[in-house]
């Protein structure tokens, strides 16, 4: 099986606390690996895309309404990939962009909530916590995550906002 390509977006704006970063909480979809998930705006590079970078604004403006066209990528994170051996086969760059936008989401049929999340939240030690969860697949495993809003947000994103806070400036 082939090795697809996907891409993220870190989306960083100023905030009333300092810089924010926009989280998604996905639909649930049967057959969705991650169904409900926390999660960056992204997705699969498309045919069309001229690179991944353009996939990962492409798919933040489809999802949520934000659109990156004006936006400078500040920063281009390590590619990841599940490690779960029933994931799929998909390796996903992450880019951070600097928006200067309306920060209004809308929400698409891809997403069910959103919220603008200060970095310094992210930056508390207390936030991020042992917990169990349970996977696509029904496995039950316990993860590191970070409380979001009710839910916990593990995995690939954690990774990427693991590298995107040790380069953030403090």
């Amino acid at each position: 099986m082939k090795q697809r390509q996907a891409a993220v977006a870190v989306v960083v704006a100023a905030g009333a606390a300092g810089d924010e970063v926009l989280v998604l909480r996905r639909a649930t979809v049967v057959g969705d690996p991650w169904s409900g998930h926390i999660a960056l705006p992204g997705g699969g590079l498309e045919p069309f895309d001229a690179s991944l970078e353009a996939a990962a604004r492409r798919e933040t403006l489809e999802e949520t309404g934000i659109d990156l066209s004006q936006s400078a990528c500040i920063a281009t994170l390590a590619s990841v990939a599940p490690q779960a051996p029933a994931a799929p086969l998909v390796t996903i760059a992450p880019f951070v962009f600097r928006y200067t936008g309306d920060k209004s989401i809308r929400l698409s049929r891809e997403i069910v909530e959103s919220w603008w999340i200060p970095v310094t939240e992210f930056r508390c030690e207390d936030a991020w916590k042992s917990t169990t969860i349970v996977t696509h697949d029904g496995a039950t495993i316990n993860v590191r995550g970070f409380q979001c809003r009710g839910h916990v947000l593990w995995g690939l994103t954690a990774r990427i906002l693991d590298e995107f806070l040790s380069r953030a400036a403090p």
